[in-house]
């Protein structure tokens, strides 16, 4: 597949970062299975084919969709895992992070989430493997507030994976009325996460799922 950078032209007054805005509202709104590539140049005001002359189908549009808001998510949200702070100031950056690019990047999140499975396993194991490389990240972390006694986890997989979970469960339903929304979710959410991983208990293991 031939690389698309956002901001070259596909056809006449139509840029890939247009192509994707479209195709990301459209699979929000009709889901990726009901939205056909028609469609897309419908909105669009173009022929199909030229989408098809750099798109080889619509799953790399998705894959587009999916791959660049993973990358630039771990782009923005990685760098404070590593900031010269405790496991629990981390923490709370981070997912306060989390949270805020999601909403500011909901279409494509929601995308991420909903219709990620419907690519190919080649083209989905690439974006898994961003995700997975955040919530190893975020493992670790978790896994130094274990061994500082700040965290009580028996599994810091599993609670990774646990806090990411309530963090994207956030841009699924929630509607800020402002920034000042935002910013108050983000901080109850990070405080959530702290809080989660402060108490979660030794009897509390899951062992069946550590190893996913």
């Amino acid at each position: 597949m031939e690389r698309v950078e956002p901001g070259r032209p596909v056809a006449a007054n139509v840029r890939v970062d247009q192509v994707l805005e479209i195709a990301t509202r459209l699979f929000t709104e009709r889901g990726y299975d009901a939205a056909s590539i028609r469609d897309l140049a419908a909105e669009l005001a173009m022929r199909p084919s030229s989408l098809y002359h750099h798109f080889p189908g619509k799953q790399h549009i998705l894959f587009a969709i999916c791959f660049g808001m993973q990358q630039d998510f771990n782009a923005t949200v990685m760098p404070r895992l590593r900031a010269e702070a405790g496991p629990v100031e981390r923490i709370e950056d981070v997912i306060r992070q989390h949270v805020l690019f999601s909403l500011a990047r909901k279409g494509e999140v929601l995308v991420n989430i909903r219709e990620r499975r419907s690519l190919p396993p080649d083209l989905r194991a690439r974006v898994n493997a961003l995700r997975r490389e955040y919530r190893d990240a975020v493992a670790s972390v978790i896994e130094d507030g274990r061994r500082q006694g700040l965290f009580q986890v028996p599994d810091p997989k599993l609670a990774a994976m646990a806090i990411l979970d309530m963090a994207n469960g956030l841009v699924q339903w929630f509607e800020p009325r402002d920034d000042q929304d935002r910013e108050r979710a983000a901080s109850a959410y990070a405080a959530a996460a702290v809080a989660l991983l402060r108490g979660w208990g030794p009897e509390i293991g899951l062992s069946p799922w550590s190893s996913t």
